[in-house]
């Protein structure tokens, strides 16, 4: 829930100054109309479909299920389907004492009452050591917005490096302007997608905004030092925090100039797994995180055009260009991210085929399951 003050309420919690550095992300609204409502329904619903899977006689049903989708005899597959929320907050008054964002935060925080790190959702996904993982997010739009689908992508070590190289004056700019990278989101009005990407990569890097120019960090935009924020094998070692609050010439510095890609994590962020995720691959850019997200997309646009009803329903939107930024769920798991913004929350069509048409969804969701891990 979107509690204030947000340093006792909110998400991204830093040890370094033992507060949260944002508010807690609660999910879009629209006259009544929830995201997390919405994406809680059809994922619990999504969950229950893929459980048949696990027994012979669960995957007869499932199978049946699959007829009217595809003619192919499919293989007896086991899915381990696992969901990080099974419920929403309850929407009341709260005291400074209650934690009602606890099960629900992304990444780890303090237990209010023992102090003890509880795992974030980033941690608990990590902890399961999936294969793929799906996300379901409804977006708002504006009205000029023709609705539809959209996946939420972020690049590897790679395109930060060139990003980075931008703004120190060794590439041009050319070189990120005429990459796939390029319709980057726009977080910061009046700065350019070039600007907001150079942004992202201070905060990659450094943990901080920069000013518009991107030549210097920006003190007071603090973002954090988001791997130590995930209990992983990539944490730095204890007594990071100490070597952060001195900076200096390192993987803490809060310059370009004596910034040095050292430790686990970096290590990881440089290594070949990272670039397949999240670097070139099927769909040209963006990895199998691109990869996955798009099968998944075209197929429920698939489902929903090809399978006749009874009832006329709208056509679903188009599948539109990507949502890329710094963003912590693809850069903070280690497995394939298909983050979909499945449909937008102020769009008409978008809601009645989240709504009316969501049995069609999820059948087309649970059979790329299946071809996914048989191909």
């Amino acid at each position: 829930m979107d509690l204030k003050p947000r340093e006792d309420h909110g998400d991204k919690y830093d040890p370094i100054s033992d507060k949260y550095l944002e508010l807690y992300k609660a999910g879009a609204s629209f006259k009544g109309t929830k995201e997390k409502t919405i994406v809680l329904e059809l994922s619990k619903e999504l969950k229950e479909i893929l459980d048949l899977t696990k027994t012979e006689e669960g995957f007869k049903v499932f199978r049946s299920y699959m007829k009217s989708f595809t003619n192919e005899d499919l293989p007896w597959i086991q899915i381990d389907s696992v969901m990080t929320r099974n419920e929403n907050a309850e929407e009341k008054d709260y005291s400074l004492n209650e934690d009602p964002n606890a099960p629900y935060r992304l990444f780890d925080y303090p237990d209010k009452k023992n102090k003890q790190i509880q795992l974030g959702r980033i941690s608990f996904i990590n902890r399961e050591k999936p294969n793929l993982v799906v996300s379901l997010h409804l977006n708002p739009s504006y009205k000029e917005h023709p609705g539809g689908m959209a996946a939420v992508l972020t690049p590897s070590y790679r395109t930060f490096y060139v990003l980075k190289g931008i703004s120190e004056g060794k590439y041009a700019k050319e070189k990120f302007e005429n990459s796939p990278w390029k319709d980057w989101m726009v977080f910061k009005e009046g700065w350019s997608k070039l600007e907001n990407a150079i942004a992202d990569a201070w905060i990659y890097f450094h943990g901080y905004w920069p000013n518009q120019s991107g030549k210097k960090a920006d003190l007071s935009a603090f973002e954090g030092y988001r791997q130590n924020m995930v209990s992983w094998k990539y944490k730095d070692l204890p007594g990071w925090e100490e070597l952060a609050k001195v900076g200096g010439r390192g993987q803490y510095s809060k310059t370009h100039k004596h910034f040095v890609a050292e430790g686990k994590f970096w290590e990881r962020e440089k290594a070949a797994p990272e670039l397949w995720r999240r670097e070139d691959g099927r769909e040209g850019f963006g990895g199998d995180n691109h990869y996955a997200s798009a099968e998944l997309m075209r197929f429920v646009q698939y489902g929903l055009r090809k399978r006749k009803t009874e009832e006329k329903f709208p056509e679903p939107g188009p599948i539109n260009k990507p949502y890329l930024s710094t963003y912590a769920l693809p850069t903070f798991i280690n497995a394939i991210s298909a983050y979909l913004e499945i449909g937008y929350i102020d769009k008409e069509n978008d809601m009645i085929l989240m709504t009316k048409r969501k049995k069609t969804l999820r059948f087309r969701l649970q059979l790329e399951f299946i071809l996914w891990f048989t191909e």
